[in-house]
């Protein structure tokens, strides 16, 4: 019987994970195996029930050369794609046929039934293309008894263990184009835009795309900012240029200066209300209830701005002029990958079918530079968290990158 590989995506979708999807699919099929798509990342191998065979038509499917013939030609994912994290789930979330009652507040880890899932298709090996977080579970699943490859895939670049992540060098092309071409409409209102990027935790797509765009500030989640501060810097550089404008580049999340941070409760407060209202009628696809959310948000202003619209209404105030706003968390996302990340695809599928092969499974394909591109323990991405060299790479006085040799900023 030919072996039976199971292929998903899992986390934010990046640009060229569908060449590497179809390049998976063709050269495991060229090598005589099956393969089996899981739909929506780890979500669907937590709801395909063992004893009911429309639960697995429903969250997996077979690969077939025709079947994938023209995904490399359109973005997002064509297995579609979640953050559901199998290991901590709610009660309410949980799959109905594990009869768990809806009412309960209790968090489960339903790793065992993912194992069973994985038995119940009949998959010799997973292949994974995830960020972070997913490549995380990919590493526990292995150590379980599960032989999995994990792929790199995520425009924050910030996987440990591998210097690239596919769908970062599209990513940071978007964001620069984008940058530019909203340049202009700020040019002629005579205003100051306030345009966040990506980063949650990590900075360093913001600052090569400010670097790139020629962005005159720059806020990523390292480091605290000072609103005044910051204020008093966009107007300068509004009043020093000739077309009287100043963009402010920053990522999703920032930091407040502690001791700034009670006068601006209020728009702090108006966020927590705004996104738990939001991100409450996702809950149930993400493992969490509403109350949850609310809870954790409220945790989260201890520090955390997380929204370009705060960042804008509190220059607006400070300023006392319009302050236009504008995300590209996933507008940088879309689009077809260029030549990068067209190479990175073709080459991290060929890896990971090589060491499903060769039975190399607990291994993380990379690139490292010096190294060009290897294989890593999978357990290599639980080690540490990516980070920016800050000392070195952003000017902290002035909320500005300082530009050196930019690939040397991820350390």
């Amino acid at each position: 019987m030919a072996k039976r590989i199971g292929v998903l995506t899992a986390g934010g979708d990046a640009p060229g994970q569908n060449v590497c999807l179809k390049a998976i699919v063709t050269n495991a099929i060229d090598r005589g195996y099956e393969v089996v798509g899981i739909r929506k990342g780890w979500e669907g191998l937590m709801r395909i029930d063992p004893h009911s065979p429309t639960t697995q038509t429903d969250h997996a499917m077979v690969l077939t050369k025709p079947r994938v013939r023209d995904i490399d030609r359109v973005p997002g994912s064509f297995l579609h794609s979640s953050r559901v994290d199998p290991a901590h789930v709610s009660a309410r979330a949980a799959p109905t046929f594990l009869r768990l009652s809806p009412a309960s507040d209790q968090w489960l880890d339903l790793t065992d039934h993912v194992k069973r899932a994985v038995e119940t298709l009949r998959l010799d090996a997973l292949i994974l293309l995830g960020d972070n977080f997913s490549l995380n579970y990919a590493a526990r699943l292995n150590r379980e008894g599960v032989p999995v490859v994990g792929i790199p895939k995520t425009v924050h670049n910030d996987v440990h263990g591998s210097d690239y992540s596919l769908g970062f060098s599209t990513a940071l092309a978007n964001g620069v184009r984008i940058v530019n071409d909203f340049r202009a409409m700020v040019g002629s209102r005579e205003e100051i835009a306030v345009i966040e990027v990506v980063g949650r935790s990590f900075g360093l797509t913001t600052m090569l795309v400010s670097v790139l765009a020629g962005a005159d500030r720059l806020l990523i989640p390292e480091v605290s900012f000072d609103p005044e501060k910051l204020a008093v810097w966009l107007m300068e550089d509004k009043r020093s240029n000739p077309a009287s404008y100043a963009i402010l580049v920053m990522s999703e999340a920032v930091s407040l200066d502690p001791d700034k941070l009670s006068r601006y409760m209020p728009e702090l407060s108006r966020l927590a209300s705004s996104r738990a209202l939001a991100e409450a009628t996702q809950a149930e696809g993400q493992g969490l209830t509403p109350d949850l959310i609310v809870y954790d948000l409220a945790q989260d202003l201890g520090a955390r701005v997380g929204s370009s619209a705060v960042v804008t209404e509190i220059l607006q105030n400070l300023t006392g002029q319009r302050v236009l706003f504008q995300s590209l968390s996933y507008l940088i996302r879309t689009g077809l990958p260029d030549g990068q990340d067209l190479l990175g695809a073709l080459n991290f599928a060929r890896m990971a079918v090589n060491l499903v092969e060769t039975n190399q499974t607990g291994r993380l394909v990379a690139y490292r530079r010096g190294d060009n591109y290897v294989d890593v323990p999978i357990d290599t991405v639980s080690e540490r968290e990516g980070n920016l060299n800050v000392a070195e790479f952003y000017d902290v006085a002035n909320y500005r990158a300082q530009a050196d040799i930019l690939w040397a900023a991820r350390v």
